[in-house]
This record gives structure tokens, C-alpha cells and sequence, in this order.
């Protein structure tokens, strides 16, 4: 496929979304509307926490042996670090000046929303602590803004495509997944871009608190999860230095997402690329393919129950 054709951004499309939203989304009180409304799992119903630690220079391979040890080796449901954790997967940026582990779970809102401080619960859960790491670097600066989950989404870890020797699927933590999962790191550039992420930050909040509902492009972002045959999507936003977006895509077969996303002429989609260019400091981060991402996945974790519908959701809170 042309690599001009080979863009893809997922997350822009959400944020073209949101200026849609201004047609279909429509103001709603809380008690009018109901908890198990919508076609997918969206960040009302989940939610996605990335934690961060810097390792010292020149001890990387320290860390990777500790992980090795205990994450992969003596307790593999370390890597979810929580009980309620749906889904976990540890990265590392081998960076020579400021080389970091970072962290991504998913976890069900009304587990969430029952914690007095969620941010500081998820830090605390962190499933890699070693000397040669600094102190988690503050949660508080990063906000989910997009979440979405495939209805049929895999809920065990089979062996990865290369048939090593390495993977624990059996214990549902492997290196080598069969899924692909990655994550991206994306630069706003100042002005516009930021105010735009302000933007949609706060109408994520108003769909979380039931306060707005975005129906119809719920509708979309199911069909192109189905398209794409991407099982979970989140996109979180870091203020701490700068705006940054952070995109975590766990999907059957990346090559596959970008396929279907081009062969498709769903509005969110469509609109996205034009938009991309505009926002990135660096657009071929994520609008060409293969991704150009500086992060290396460690180990992805999965629970053998993680939702994949609203109802499975809902069940997690009677629990």
C-alpha cells in the first residue's frame, strides 16, 4: 500500500468527533440517562491510567532482568498490578539520556470511582519497584480522554506469532502476544492544538458524568472497531510537560487498522487525516505506517473475565 495512503489517526478522528458532537451531542441530565445506553465500552464505562518511572541511565538491562524475575517469572498477574485491572501492558523507552518504564492498565469506573484517591491507588499498584528507578512521575498531570473497547475482544494471551518459547499464556501475561500492541507518543503543537485538547478534556467529563451523550458517534467509533478489529483504544493526555497524547492501541493486526481505516468512509475517519497535520508537532508519528513509536512492549496482561460489553461493566459493580 502507498505510504500516503498508509495514515492513520485514530485519535483525531474522536477529536473531529468532537466538533461533530456539536450536531449530534445533546445535553442530558444524569437521571435520564440510563447506565447500560451506548454500543460499546466507552471511557464512561472504563477507564485508562499510563504511570510512568525514569530509570537510572545505564541500568536498563538491571531493569529488564527485573522484570524478567518477577513480573514474567515468579508472579506473572504482576503486570496488572490490580485485581480489577482488564487489561496491563508495561513499556520501556531504551532513550540514552531519559530511558523510562511506563505502565498502562485499564480498569472498570465503578471500581475506580469507589477509590478516594484513584491516581495516587494506581501509582502505589506500579509492578516493577527497583533502586534504579525514580519515583512515579505525577499522575495527576495525565487525564483519559478517549476509551473504546471491541464487544468480542480475546480474553486469554495465545502463544505470540513467532511460536518462541517465551510467552505465559497459559498465566495470561506474555511477551510476544498475538495481538499488536503499541504505544504512541504525540507532541501538540502549542496554541490551537492545546486549547482543542482543553477542549475535548472537558466534554470527555461531561460524557463520563452522563451530563452529555455522543450517540451517533458512539455508533461510528463502533463500526470502525469493528473494521479495524482494534480491541482496546485509549488516548490520555500529559501536561506536564508541554501537551503530549499518549495512543495505546491493542488490535488483531496493525498492518489490518491501517487497511480499514483507509477503506472506509466513516465521517470520524474521514475527516481525521486533514486534521492530523494540523494539530502534531510530528504527524508521521502516527499518520504513516509503520508507527514510529519510541516505546518497546515488555509484557501485556490480561484478566480472563475483562469486560467487552456495557453489561459486563455493570456486572463488575454489583461485584
Amino acid at each position: 500500500m502507498d505510504s500516503q495512503r498508509l495514515r492513520r489517526v485514530c485519535w483525531g478522528g474522536l477529536l473531529l468527533g468532537a466538533g461533530l458532537a456539536g450536531v449530534y451531542a445533546r445535553d442530558r441530565s444524569r437521571a435520564e440517562r440510563l447506565p447500560d445506553e451506548g454500543t460499546i465500552i466507552t471511557e464512561r464505562h472504563a477507564t485508562a491510567v499510563l504511570v510512568s518511572r525514569r530509570i537510572d541511565p545505564g541500568h536498563v538491562e538491571t531493569i529488564e532482568d527485573e522484570i524478567s524475575r518477577t513480573c514474567l517469572g515468579s508472579d506473572p498477574n504482576r503486570v496488572r498490578g490490580l485485581e480489577a485491572a482488564s487489561t496491563a501492558s508495561l513499556f520501556i523507552d531504551r532513550s540514552e539520556t531519559a530511558p523510562e518504564l511506563v505502565w498502562y492498565v485499564e480498569l472498570p469506573r465503578a471500581v475506580v470511582d469507589e477509590w478516594d484517591d484513584p491516581q495516587s491507588t494506581v501509582a502505589d499498584a506500579f509492578p516493577v519497584d527497583h533502586d534504579v528507578l525514580e519515583p512515579v512521575d505525577d499522575p495527576d498531570e495525565r487525564t483519559v480522554l478517549v476509551h473504546a473497547v471491541h464487544p468480542r475482544r480475546p480474553r486469554t494471551i495465545e502463544p505470540g506469532r513467532s511460536g518462541t518459547a517465551r510467552t505465559l499464556e497459559e498465566l495470561g501475561v506474555s511477551t510476544q502476544p498475538a495481538v499488536d500492541v503499541e504505544l504512541v507518543r504525540m507532541r501538540l503543537k502549542p496554541g490551537f492544538p492545546e486549547r482543542l485538547a482543553d477542549w475535548f478534556e472537558r466534554l470527555t467529563q461531561q460524557v463520563i458524568s452522563g451530563k452529555r451523550t455522543l450517540d451517533r458517534l458512539e455508533s461510528w467509533s463502533a463500526e470502525m472497531l469493528e473494521q479495524e478489529r482494534m480491541y482496546t483504544e485509549s488516548i490520555v493526555l500529559d501536561r506536564r510537560n508541554g501537551y503530549t497524547l499518549y495512543q495505546y492501541m491493542e488490535a488483531n493486526e496493525m498492518q489490518q487498522v491501517y487497511d480499514a481505516y483507509y477503506d472506509t468512509w466513516n465521517p470520524v475517519a474521514r475527516g481525521a487525516e486533514h486534521l492530523m497535520g494540523r494539530l502534531l508537532e510530528n504527524p508521521a508519528c502516527i499518520l504513516e505506517y509503520p508507527l514510529e513509536t519510541d516505546f518497546e512492549l515488555l509484557a501485556h496482561a490480561i484478566a480472563p473475565d475483562r469486560p467487552r460489553r456495557i453489561k459486563d461493566c455493570l456486572e463488575t459493580e454489583k461485584r
